[in-house]
């Protein structure tokens, strides 16, 4: 029963809500209200998408059926919306489908069966676009995982910190509940492709955040564009890109916030980027979050969360040392790795992963390995 699609029927008249109740309850799990806050309060502590379909009426004393499923898109856009009305205005209709962007508009009476195939038709809608999504989250998540592991690779030191920027933000956005954020940690990954470009003289440069001259400045002000252009070729990544555009460099003077067009996950994005730069540099990161805190330009939860969810290790903080047999997958790694005949393989801030697991292994067996491996011990 508790796998039932969940169905929010809003209607100032109980005696239509048991009515609704009465003919979906078999198939449905049926939640009603009077209410019209309540009903969007409803949506908005519905964290898991549960709720299928919202019916809603059109003429109600505090909030009109338009007005309730224009909230409604916003709050849950997954959550298909129906609307019920004992009025045939065309007016009304109009804006209920450009406005709350509605999948049915039924009128008043409304037959049982209309009303049941009606429900059927939202929850299936419901259902595929829930699939559309999670298969698109999956399919552009395993693609950037594997583009940036082999990139990783190729070019270890440039890639950390990609690295690290995406563990931070997945953090952050589990803690304050952000939707849609496999958005901001593609950015986060993806922000940081432009980097390709850069000449090994500007790899620490883009570590810190800290250009030494106007030349650098200007190669790390130009790699958010840099990127952009690399997910133009991508479909469907217009968010990603979005937030992406929206980047400014981490040792910006004067200390700007960002436009005010830009979206939220944007602002999380760049307060993440700004405190990896400083603690990368080798600020404690307690005095990290106070300097950006200073700044005046961050949302204030947003810092709090990354306090909280401790932020990013510095190199020397609870280490410990481990063999190449030791090593396993999910290690996060507290130390370069070098090969014994000095190249760079893997750069400090990675997590390991199979094919980072594989590749040490291997030049273990052949060239060897130089120096001590040390691990994030947690």
């Amino acid at each position: 029963m508790a796998d039932r699609p969940r169905i929010l029927c809003l209607d100032d008249e109980a005696y239509v809500l048991d009515g609704l109740r009465r003919y979906l309850r078999v198939n449905y799990d049926v939640v009603t209200t009077t209410q019209p806050q309540e009903a969007l309060d409803l949506l908005g502590a519905d964290e898991d998408g549960s709720v299928a379909v919202v019916v809603s009426d059109m003429r109600m004393p505090q909030m009109n059926g338009v007005a309730v499923l224009e909230q409604a898109r916003r709050i849950s856009p997954d959550t298909t919306r129906v609307l019920l009305t004992g009025d045939a205005d065309l007016h009304s209709a109009v804006a209920a489908i450009n406005q709350g962007n509605v999948f049915r508009f039924m009128l008043k009476p409304c037959p049982p069966d209309d009303l049941k195939a009606t429900v059927a038709a939202a929850t299936e809608q419901h259902r595929l676009v829930r699939a559309e999504r999670e298969l698109l989250e999956a399919t552009l998540k395993g693609c950037v995982d594997a583009l940036m592991d082999t990139l990783g690779m190729a070019q270890p030191a440039l890639f950390s910190r990609a690295g690290r920027l995406h563990r931070l933000v997945e953090r952050l956005c589990a803690k304050l509940g952000v939707a849609d954020a496999w958005q901001i940690e593609m950015a986060a990954q993806m922000g940081e492709i432009g980097a390709i470009t850069l000449p090994p003289t500007a790899i620490p440069v883009l570590e810190g955040g800290t250009p030494k001259s106007d030349a650098e400045a200007e190669m790390l002000a130009r790699l958010p564009h840099l990127a952009d252009s690399v997910l133009a070729r991508i479909p469907r990544l217009e968010a990603v890109r979005e937030i992406v555009r929206h980047q400014l460099p981490t040792d910006r003077n004067p200390m700007t916030p960002l436009p005010e067009d830009a979206p939220e996950g944007a602002r999380l994005l760049q307060a993440v980027r700004e405190y990896d730069a400083l603690v990368w540099r080798g600020m404690p990161p307690d005095l990290a979050v106070a300097t950006l805190s200073s700044r005046k330009i961050h949302d204030r939860e947003t810092l709090r969360v990354i306090a909280e969810v401790g932020g990013l290790r510095l190199p020397n903080e609870a280490v410990r040392e481990v063999t190449i047999d030791d090593l396993t997958i999910g290690h996060e790694l507290a130390g370069d790795v070098y090969s014994a005949k000095g190249m760079l393989l893997v750069a400090r801030g990675q997590v390991i992963t199979e094919r980072l697991l594989i590749r040490l292994r291997n030049y273990e067996m052949t060239t060897g390995l130089q120096g001590r491996i040390l691990v994030v011990d947690l």
